[in-house]
């Protein structure tokens, strides 16, 4: 699956849980066989950029057998 585009961002999310913030990415990706989309999320500590979001995530995502 392939990095499409940047879904969804917020640099200052609290996760209940733990009761602290992060920045949190939900990334688009297309699989290259079917063309079907899969979201992804990722984190990192709060009020981490968008385009240090974006090297976080990697470019190709292998789907499980």
């Amino acid at each position: 699956m392939i990095k499409h585009k940047l879904e969804k961002f917020d640099e200052n999310r609290k996760v209940y849980d733990n009761k602290k913030n992060v920045t949190w990415a939900v990334f688009s990706y297309i699989d290259a066989d079917t063309g079907d989309e899969y979201r992804k999320s990722f984190t990192a500590k709060p009020f981490t950029s968008e385009m240090t979001m974006w090297k976080i995530a990697p470019e190709i995502i292998y789907k499980k057998v």
